[in-house]
């Protein structure tokens, strides 16, 4: 179901009429139901106005309301050799997750990339073996087995294994970006 089809099915349940809607937002009659039939694209303010109108958060508007159960084989993963970095996507056969579980295995003195990495969203990291260097800006954060991490990624960051030996975690991160 699109977010326009949610929005007037969440709509009539209320037992809201367009009038109603229109009240609460000042948009036409005609906008709010050109965008309930997927003939108008609006703007993220505009769709929070009527979200706010209809009762709901625009993050509920997006969710997938499925019950979702999707089992991976060891098969299913993908290995992306980064230089000396393996980089091990848990869940790329499932197109619409939101999450990005991952497995990376560090090499003796590497790290994931010279340059800082940021983007929107947030990531969660555990060593399962050995000792990792979280670098956030001007922070260091070393990571022993059995420890984690958990921060916000639109923060410069980038991991490195300043050991002599391997090293091994698992992250998740938040969206996917594979």
């Amino acid at each position: 179901m699109g977010y326009g089809e949610k929005i007037r099915d969440i709509r009539k349940r209320l037992g809201m009429t367009l009038e109603d809607v229109s009240l609460k937002t000042g948009f036409t009659k005609s906008f709010i139901s050109q965008i309930e039939n997927g003939k108008n694209s609006p703007s993220i303010a505009s769709l929070k106005k009527i979200c706010y109108a209809i009762g709901i958060s625009i993050s509920e508007l997006f969710e997938d309301e499925r019950n979702i159960v999707f089992k991976f084989e060891k098969e299913d993963y993908r290995v992306l050799k980064n230089k000396n970095i393996d980089i091990i996507f848990m869940a790329s056969k499932y197109a619409n997750r939101k999450i990005e579980p991952l497995i990376l295995e560090f090499d003796p003195h590497s790290e994931t990339g010279s340059d800082f990495y940021h983007h929107t969203g947030e990531e969660f990291g555990y060593v399962l073996e050995g000792t990792i260097t979280v670098v956030i800006g001007n922070d260091e954060y070393v990571l022993q087995q059995g420890e984690s991490i958990y921060f916000s990624s639109n923060l410069p960051h980038k991991i490195k294994n300043k050991t002599d030996k391997k090293a091994k975690a698992f992250w998740v991160g938040t969206p996917p970006s594979f």
